[in-house]
């Protein structure tokens, strides 16, 4: 069983990594296949040191014919120690490693900097716990004994400074869907620690001295002691149970949050594909007929101006009807703007330069917008300043005619940031929010839970496109009667070379 969750981790992980090329898949891969090695060493040395009872002999093996398999194989005492001793030694290490690639603290970003620093354990654990290394160095009982102490002092230490770090982050975390997230990542990796830890006391001293001491030989094996009390018995079967079952429902809840967002952005491309060939014929069409409009109303006002019968409402119709006429080609606009957000041109721009002139354009058609803009100076991303600030106006919009419609009167947000991986551009508005159905589709194109005619449903896609072309990602968190929060996270700029400075 213990084999099958692993394999099964590594599995998944691989994939994950394959299809996404991640760093943090990377290092699970690594951890995972750390978790198989250790697992496949320690049940080798299980196998063939026997002695357990029948219940947890189907815990760890599952059928007889795996233990017997494991048992009868063909390796020195000397290959079973190290290989137990590298899977021992990596997987804290890399356990730490994932922390760290997820945790924002001071002590990680120092962790992170000094990589070499965590890296000394257990290098100086692995050319000691080398056979011949051993043998050598650990000669008396005392030798022996600090070998065995420290090692498993910095193993513990290192897993528990890995979950303190996991649970901060998840903790200090306040932007729900990142949370979410986290927390599936912290239950995930904190479940495989515990599995770990219920046979990292397997020390490979032991089996190096397995016919040679009998302290060292009879260390870690509480676990496998036909002898032991019903009740600590039954909690090494649950502790094994509960560890192997939340780590696979972790795994496979972060798995289909990686897959449904993919499956979402297919679902999405098809869906315009599909609409964009007739949308573009329509845009064509109506842009025809608009462009018509106008020349009759410049006809009707000279044939009025000529010889009015009613010149104060001829102008009138034809003043609306100009306005009508301007409305609808801004709405063809905007819908050609969304077929040409192919091209970018990514330059480095400051992001409070970007956030005042998406106020200016929020102010344009509402000049009686309130906004409340909190944007430190000095940030900076690589984007196109034009489309990434029509993406801001569009999300703006929507803000106030959302709180509007709440007949609210509080101010729109706007928040920047910076995180150790991302610029965070947060608008915040007070409007009634996004229920549940039309929360899956806003970003539909051609969707639009606006009771207005002149709306076509373009905004969001279009906003999420941007962010998209942009290495970004879109986020939205809404409370029904509260109000919505859209999170544009933009990856951060690595520092110039020559100065200090967090990178990415």
């Amino acid at each position: 069983m213990l084999l099958i969750v692993a394999a099964s981790m590594l599995a998944v992980f691989a994939v994950l990594w394959l299809t996404k090329r991640k760093k943090e898949y990377g290092l699970l891969c690594a951890l995972a296949a750390s978790l198989l090695l250790y697992l496949t060493f320690m049940l080798i040395y299980i196998a063939k040191k026997g002695g357990i009872g029948q219940s947890l002999s189907t815990v760890l093996f599952v059928t007889d014919g795996l233990r017997r398999r494991l048992q009868y194989l063909q390796l020195t005492l000397r290959q079973l120690g190290y290989g137990l001793a590298v899977g021992r030694y990596l997987f804290p290490y890399l356990f730490l490693l994932v922390a760290l690639h997820h945790s924002d603290s001071r002590l990680a970003e120092w962790l992170r900097a000094h990589w070499w620093a965590a890296a000394v354990c257990p290098a100086v654990s692995l050319v000691l716990y080398y056979p011949r290394v051993f043998t050598f160095a650990a000669r008396t009982q005392a030798a022996q004994r600090a070998a065995v102490y420290l090692s498993l002092a910095w193993v513990v230490a290192y897993l528990a400074l890995g979950v303190w770090l996991l649970l901060r982050e998840v903790s200090s975390t306040r932007i729900r869907y990142v949370r979410d997230s986290m927390l599936a990542r912290c239950v995930m990796l904190v479940s495989i620690a515990a599995l770990y830890a219920l046979y990292c006391p397997q020390d490979p001293a032991q089996v190096y001295l397995f016919y040679s001491d009998g302290y060292m030989a009879g260390r870690g094996l509480w676990y496998m002691n036909p002898y032991l009390s019903p009740p600590t018995y039954l909690l090494v079967l649950v502790a094994n149970g509960v560890s192997l079952l939340v780590g696979v429902l972790s795994m496979l809840s972060l798995a289909r949050m990686e897959w449904s967002e993919d499956a979402d952005e297919v679902r999405l491309q098809r869906e315009y594909d599909a609409l964009s060939m007739g949308g573009s014929v329509f845009v064509h069409g109506i842009k025809n007929q608009l462009l018509t409009n106008r020349v009759l109303c410049r006809r009707l006002n000279e044939q009025l101006a000529a010889d009015p019968p009613d010149l104060e409402q001829a102008r009138e119709c034809a003043r609306q009807l100009a306005e009508n006429n301007a409305g609808l080609l801004a709405h063809v606009e905007e819908l050609y703007k969304s077929f040409r957000s192919n091209a970018l041109s990514m330059r480095q721009c400051e992001v409070d330069r970007i956030v005042a002139q998406a106020v200016d354009g929020l102010h344009k058609k509402y000049p009686g917008a309130q906004v409340q803009v909190h944007s430190p100076p000095g940030l900076q991303v690589l984007a196109d300043e034009a489309h990434l600030c029509a993406a801001l106006v569009n999300l703006l919009l929507n803000g106030w005619e959302a709180t509007l419609a709440a007949r609210r009167t509080e101010p729109l947000a706007v928040s920047c940031c910076e995180r150790r991986r991302n610029i965070e551009i947060c608008i915040r508005d007070h409007g009634v929010g996004i229920g549940k159905y039309d929360l899956n589709r806003i970003f539909d194109p051609f969707y639009s839970s606006k009771n207005s005619k002149s709306n076509w449903g373009l905004g969001l896609y279009y906003v999420r496109s941007i962010v998209k072309k942009h290495m970004g990602t879109l986020r939205v968190d809404t409370v029904v009667g509260r109000g919505t929060s859209f999170y544009v996270l933009l990856p951060k700029l690595l520092p110039a070379r020559g100065k200090k400075g967090g990178g990415v």
